[in-house]
């Protein structure tokens, strides 16, 4: 009896490692096949990281405060995104803004709407910035003072966030968008005149023409 029965035990043990084991297969196959079809549709469709133009901001301010240790900027930036792809969707996420001045960020960020952008599609946004007496190095203090002088600064709109692709029901994972606008903001004086950029009472700004592209990065 004894040897009919561990007989029994034993084939029953074979039995559940192949179960095991062909369940093991089974599940490899199918995430084979799964990256394999992944892999198929991006080299097919090659989607086109979406592209971003500055178009216009309006300057209210750009002072530096409290003896020269604080910069106070105001801005308004009107910028829009266009996906390029025929057969892909882009979708944001978690998307911000802010601007910078050589290399500091300047204002708070500023939180932009999420979205969908179908094929060929364009979104736009017109966000405010503000940096209210931030504080600022030395070096930068020297920097602000040479560029109001000159009659020029140059300002980075930066945008940040998240982005996924969309083909029907099929979404990708999400991918790190890293965006930079520059803008070119001259003073009235035209340079070297002295009036440099300063913020404009009763409310009113000074508004920047630009139409160009931006610096757009996309990365795991």
């Amino acid at each position: 009896m004894c040897k009919k029965e561990c007989g029994h035990d034993s084939d029953d043990g074979e039995d559940n490692k192949s179960a095991a084991m062909r369940y093991v297969i089974m599940a490899a196959v199918a995430l084979v096949i799964i990256g394999l079809t992944v892999l198929i549709m991006w080299a097919v469709l090659r989607p086109k990281k979406p592209t971003f133009l500055l178009q216009d901001a309006t300057l209210y301010a750009f002072n530096l405060t409290n003896s020269n240790l604080f910069l106070t900027t105001t801005l308004q930036v009107t910028l829009s995104s266009r996906n390029p792809n025929r057969r892909v969707g882009v979708d944001y996420t978690r998307l911000g803004i802010y601007a910078s001045y050589r290399n500091q960020q300047i204002t708070l960020a500023t939180e932009l709407p999420q979205g969908y952008l179908g094929t060929k599609d364009v979104t736009m946004w017109s966000p405010f910035l503000y940096g209210e007496t931030v504080p600022v190095s030395p070096n930068l203090v020297q920097a602000v003072g040479q560029d109001l002088a000159a009659g020029v600064v140059i300002v980075n709109v930066k945008v940040y966030g998240r982005v996924r692709w969309k083909v029907g029901s099929w979404l990708s994972g999400k991918y790190h968008l890293a965006v930079n606008c520059p803008a070119y903001l001259r003073s009235a004086a035209g340079g070297g005149g002295g009036g440099g950029l300063v913020a404009v009472g009763g409310g009113a700004g000074v508004k920047y023409q630009f139409d160009h592209g931006c610096n757009v990065e996309v990365s795991a």
